[in-house]
């Protein structure tokens, strides 16, 4: 067994907001890419993606706890920016740039919009990504000093220079899906690909009417979450038609504020 090298890598600063969006983004999309893949052939963008975080994962095992446990802690006690220090074994600069290359062909897989719900990564999530890459590529391979967060915006030619995605141009008119059953991993994709063929039409309004839906999973409401997104950049209006113990489970998962559940008209 040949033992790899270790290096210590010092992150300074870590803004917490961006690092939990960003998690969340990845989780959204890893989340779309399991849906997908039995449909999707070997070698298309969720095969690979899968494919080599899966390689990460097996070359690596568990290198990611240590820190990612320290970021949830920072982030349950409300904190700012907070450091971390790990050892890494060299490789992990290469994989990480792959792994970062691999995740901008996935945000052009995003933008073009019609494979799935997800947005392609905010500018200011591309921007904290580079710079982990960026830290990690200095550190191990050129054994280089830490560069903090706030230093590394500041050294930014022009930061606002990363281009944002224009809301599509759609037709106006209103469209209606209902459900009814559970909306689980089983059948979630189900009504992903049915909104996806309403969005074609470019309505100016989707109704998603929920109200025979008894039971969501943490699937179903991820769909929710991202449709709603990705309507909302296009222009699109999303109104969510939910029963009483529906909108309860929302209200747990606080996402009333966010998706706007409506009660069923009156019968």
């Amino acid at each position: 067994m040949i033992r790899q090298e270790m290096v210590q890598v010092r992150l300074r600063q870590i803004p917490i907001d961006l690092w939990t969006r960003a998690r969340a983004h990845q989780e959204a999309i890893r989340r779309e890419f399991d849906l997908m893949r039995a449909s999707e052939p070997a070698g298309s963008v969720p095969h690979r993606l899968l494919d080599l975080v899966e390689d990460f994962d097996a070359r690596f095992g568990n290198f990611g706890d240590p820190w990612r446990d320290h970021l949830m802690a920072a982030a349950g006690r409300g904190q700012e920016l907070t450091d971390l220090t790990f050892e890494a074994p060299t490789p992990v600069a290469a994989a990480a740039r792959e792994l970062a290359a691999m995740l901008s062909e996935v945000d052009e897989f995003c933008r073009a919009g019609d494979h799935l719900m997800t947005l392609a990564t905010p500018p200011d999530l591309v921007s904290f990504r580079e710079w982990l890459i960026d830290e990690l590529t200095r550190q191990i391979d050129r054994r280089e000093d830490p560069l903090p967060w706030p230093e590394y915006q500041r050294e930014m030619s022009n930061p606002s220079a990363i281009p944002t995605q224009n809301p599509a141009v759609n037709g106006g008119g209103s469209e209606t899906v209902v459900f009814e059953g559970s909306l689980d991993l089983d059948t979630v994709g189900e009504l992903r690909e049915t909104i996806q063929e309403i969005r074609a039409k470019g309505p100016g309004e989707i109704v998603v009417d929920l109200t025979a839906v008894g039971f969501i999973d943490s699937v179903g409401i991820g769909l929710l979450i991202t449709t709603h997104s990705r309507l909302e950049e296009e222009g699109v209006k999303l109104r969510l038609i939910v029963s009483p113990r529906l909108k309860g489970l929302l209200e747990l998962s606080g996402l009333i504020e966010l998706l706007g559940p409506e009660d069923p008209p009156p019968t």
